[in-house]
């Protein structure tokens, strides 16, 4: 099951980087994986896949310097902010689930139930 999850969602990357130059997929990417955290830190009900994520950033280089880690914190502090001053945490962690659960819309699989 999870081997079809991991090729499922290459199938997804691969169909995404055709239609898009690598530099603005990185950066898709990069901006996704900061919703995943954001979602995660807000909604005590979820967490992320860490060999998920990981495994889908080796694929754009992601982690490869400090900087790639220092952006995508300071988006998930920003989109974790909106998310709390917006003050209604089960629709937050319902869109989540919706774009990042296992049959997310976004990118399936990055957050699961505790």
């Amino acid at each position: 099951m999870k081997l079809f999850a991991y090729a499922s969602l290459l199938v997804l990357l691969i169909s995404h980087v055709d239609s898009v130059d690598a530099k603005s997929a990185r950066d898709d990417l990069m901006e996704k994986i900061a919703d995943v955290v954001a979602f995660a830190r807000v909604c005590p009900a979820l967490e992320m896949d860490t060999v998920s994520i990981t495994t889908i950033s080796i694929g754009q280089s992601i982690g490869k310097s400090n900087r790639d880690y220092d952006v995508i914190d300071a988006m998930a502090n920003a989109r974790e902010g909106a998310m709390r001053r917006g003050g209604d945490f089960w629709n937050a962690c319902e869109t989540g689930r919706r774009q990042y659960g296992p049959g997310g819309v976004a990118l399936p699989g990055m957050l699961r139930e505790r």
